[in-house]
């Protein structure tokens, strides 16, 4: 029998290449739902997004539940009063537009909106594997980079609403190239490819893996070095090939961190997996 004293909530994970959805009974998914992200026009996006909310309504309807709101979690920088998308690298045809109220008034919910990266952090901080931590930096790692802080038992979003965000951060001063873009040419905006090439034993491929550990391990040695957390947690697409470059990473962190016991922080894989994003955007709802 369905508990007909409990809210559901649904939370929306919307990255550059996938959506994912999640029916959350607030302990946990219930149902989970994927679809590609559309990037042609607003209209189309908002289309999408109906398809991914109905199989999610039709199980709560038939559990005899109520609904209770909608949590977005978006790649991108978020003006919180206004609830809109001012920047996202990867979606552009959502920027400067209150889609959160359109979305609003076509489906009859409340809807919250956050920066994805701040959704994923928020999960593995309440119920993943920062659980045991009050000082926590997470990083998505996927068609984009995207970080958050979690400290005093939130994310610190800083003056403007935008802190935490690691992938601009300069990385090649020769070049002056950011994290994300050194990212995206090593990996030919391709990581899925390269790291199935790096399985299959292709040399390139793995040293291509290695310096891409050296170049996360130096950006996190910078983020320890300003805001000291007790644990990076990295999730996003690139976790299912962390072992390529997860050794890396922890070997230059440590080398570049000043602070002898800032060299012990934990670097760890995400413990929700790919549903981290869409649940912290379910938590969203009050």
């Amino acid at each position: 029998m369905p508990n007909r004293q409990k809210n559901y909530t649904i939370g929306i994970d919307i990255g550059g290449t996938k959506m994912l959805a999640v029916l959350f009974d607030g302990e946990k998914a219930l149902a989970d739902y994927t679809l590609a992200t559309p990037k042609d026009n607003l209209e189309h996006f908002l289309i999408m997004m109906d398809a991914l909310l109905e199989p999610l309504t039709d199980r709560a309807r038939a559990d005899k539940v109520k609904i209770k709101g909608i949590g977005l979690g978006v790649a991108g920088v978020i003006d919180y009063n206004k609830k809109i998308v001012l920047k996202s690298p990867n979606i552009p045809i959502i920027d400067g537009i209150d889609f959160a109220s359109k979305l609003e008034g076509k489906i009859g919910l409340p809807v919250a909106i956050d920066n994805d990266a701040n959704c994923f952090c928020r999960t593995e901080a309440l119920a993943g594997a920062g659980i045991k931590y009050k000082n926590i930096y997470g990083i998505i790692i996927g068609t984009g980079i995207g970080g958050a802080w979690w400290i005093n038992n939130g994310i610190y979003l800083g003056a403007h609403g935008g802190a935490g965000e690691p992938g601009q951060m300069i990385i090649d001063f020769n070049d002056m190239i950011g994290l994300e873009a050194a990212y995206h040419k090593l990996t030919q905006h391709n990581p899925a490819q390269l790291a199935e090439e790096a399985y299959r034993g292709d040399v390139l491929a793995e040293k291509v893996y290695a310096e891409l550990g050296n170049l996360l391990g130096t950006a996190f040695a910078n983020i320890a070095n300003l805001i000291d957390p007790e644990i990076f947690i990295i999730g996003g697409g690139a976790v299912e090939s962390s072992d390529l470059f997860l050794s890396n990473i922890k070997k230059t962190m440590k080398e570049n961190i000043i602070s002898s016991e800032a060299k012990k922080i934990k670097v760890v894989k995400s413990k929700l997996g790919e549903q981290a994003g869409a649940i912290g955007a379910a938590l969203l709802v009050k």
